[in-house]
């Protein structure tokens, strides 16, 4: 009989069922020149079933060229692991990113923010850890990065 009224408890513990998740941030990071590299985004995380995910980048970057417009498309592989009732690693194997025809932003700012999150271009590994039911923490190895809304999956 306890393990019953657990169920429901435990259930809504769950951070992410499948590793499926689906949430949103805002992002302002200045890199090593603090008035001339910084971005100013949303960042919307996707992470689908069967390990395909995305990340969209939308905002603004400062940098010697200006004050410009940033639009990336992020695409991934990624496979996940439950390491809590309350936690779970996203382990991105390789990503792509694409800019939108309306992007003006210099490759470099947006390096430079890829880079943040992880060590080498393949070597991403975030930890998402349930706060509420609304929001989670998403972290790397190296710090905290965002606390981020969750959405429903579509």
């Amino acid at each position: 009989m306890l393990i019953f009224t657990s169920l429901p408890i435990t259930w809504r513990m769950l951070p992410i069922r499948d590793g499926a998740m689906s949430c949103s941030t805002k992002a302002i990071m200045h890199f090593e020149d603090t008035k001339m590299q910084s971005v100013n985004a949303n960042i919307h995380f996707s992470f689908f079933g069967k390990g395909k995910g995305s990340i969209v980048v939308e905002g603004y970057t400062t940098s010697t060229e200006g004050y410009l417009y940033l639009q990336r498309y992020v695409q991934f592989d990624y496979t996940s692991e439950r390491i809590s009732p309350l936690e779970r690693y996203y382990r991105v194997k390789s990503w792509q990113a694409s800019k939108s025809s309306i992007d003006q932003s210099p490759d470099v700012v947006f390096d430079y923010f890829m880079r943040e999150m992880s060590d080498s271009h393949d070597g991403l590994l975030l930890k998402a850890q349930k706060m509420n039911d609304k929001t989670l923490l998403l972290s790397s190895l190296n710090s905290p990065l965002y606390i981020c809304a969750l959405k429903p999956i579509r």
